[in-house]
């Protein structure tokens, strides 16, 4: 199962951000982060704010919009975006990290990038995740799942992720759908969070129900999506 979150045995759920859209639910451990790469950041950068009142250095790329709708003076903005390889309005994860100024030892990474990441992870290798403590993404189009081919691409990225990092916290973004795929019920769009695996010990899977007490719904006028029996 390489959804489904694990217990942590030694770190405590927080929530970062936005009450709604733009907030995640992440291991306390973030409140130490001193560096975030994050990707993707449309009209919300609660979540960035949020570690920068903290006094983390916060690199955000986005080639879609011209600055981040809130300003601090941590925030350093590219407009660039996230590709396979660095070319053109986008950088490798490689050129990404190369941003960081310094030798940040506790380094976060959030993506969300509206279903560009499966492509992009074809050329990722676990290697190139494992200096962050934490990764917090949006995982898009699950009704796709019955292509071969882009359930080959989800995979990959899942097994990238899932190999020096844990996932911890799971929660379907209720903006997109819920659907069946092969008659499975589940949402079109999740959000995910990952703690490096040497740093706690797990305790088999997470009981917590789904949506959990520190998930709010993206969109704040629909109901959250159940997922307790997953």
């Amino acid at each position: 199962m390489l959804l489904r979150p694990l217990a942590m045995r030694t770190q405590t759920k927080i929530r970062l951000g936005n009450d709604y859209d733009g907030g995640y639910v992440v291991p306390s451990l973030a409140l130490n982060c001193d560096a975030l790469i994050s990707i993707g950041v449309g009209p919300d950068v609660s979540f960035d704010f949020a570690l920068a009142q903290r006094d983390a250095q916060i690199i955000q790329f986005d080639h879609t919009v011209e600055e981040p709708p809130v300003n601090h003076s941590s925030f350093r903005f590219f407009k660039k975006g996230w590709g396979p390889h660095s070319e053109g309005e986008f950088l490798s994860l490689q050129d990404i990290d190369a941003q960081l100024e310094g030798n940040p030892l506790h380094k976060l990474l959030k993506f969300d990038i509206e279903g560009a990441e499966y492509d992009i992870f074809s050329e990722i290798t676990p290697d190139h995740l494992r200096s962050y403590e934490i990764i917090c993404c949006e995982l898009h189009d699950f009704s796709r799942l019955t292509d071969e081919t882009f359930f080959l691409k989800v995979k990959h990225l899942l097994e990238c992720l899932s190999h020096f990092h844990v996932p911890i916290h799971l929660h379907a973004n209720n903006y997109a759908n819920f659907i069946l795929v092969e008659g499975v019920p589940m949402p079109e769009v999740i959000e995910l969070s990952y703690l490096r695996r040497d740093l706690d010990s797990f305790d088999g899977y997470c009981k917590d129900p789904i949506p959990g007490p520190l998930d709010r719904p993206n969109h704040p006028f629909k109901a959250d999506f159940c997922m307790t029996p997953f």
